[in-house]
């Protein structure tokens, strides 16, 4: 009885996984906001913009480009660590617009930021030491 009631915690931990991963970005993060004049020139629909601070984990996933100009659909095309140089795509040609770049930096020091990152892998590893756990001891006993 002790495997079953085991497995129903590991379970509930699992299927609480995916807003735990979410919890620990959070608190690995911070949102900050940075506006941008960007002119294009006839033809030119893309333009890179350095950033004040390094993306959390260099991630242009994360970046949220808004535009001041109903014509342009800004996406972030890629990203350079490096240089912090987000290049911004989906721009119209020939005009003038403020870009509002919005992107998670970190607000950890580095081995605190690197520890939040092995969190998961801690969770995972409880998990499956609980199952094999459990197993042992009720093989071991002779227990269902």
């Amino acid at each position: 009885m002790k495997i079953v009631l085991t497995l129903f915690g590991v379970m509930f931990i699992l299927m609480m996984f995916g807003g735990m991963l979410d919890a620990i970005h959070t608190f690995r993060g911070s949102d900050f906001t940075e506006p941008h004049i960007v002119v294009t020139a006839g033809g030119q629909t893309s333009t890179t913009i350095t950033l004040a601070s390094d993306v959390l984990d260099g991630d242009n996933t994360n970046i949220i480009v808004t535009s001041s100009n109903q014509l342009d659909a800004p996406v972030p095309f890629a990203y350079d660590s490096a240089n912090r140089q987000v290049t911004i795509d989906g721009l119209s040609a020939s005009d003038t617009r403020t870009l509002t770049i919005t992107y998670p930096i970190s607000q950890l020091d580095g081995f605190t930021d690197e520890a939040a990152k092995l969190i998961p892998a801690y969770i995972i590893l409880a998990c499956i030491c609980a199952v094999a756990g459990s197993c042992y001891f009720a093989f071991k006993r002779g227990e269902d």
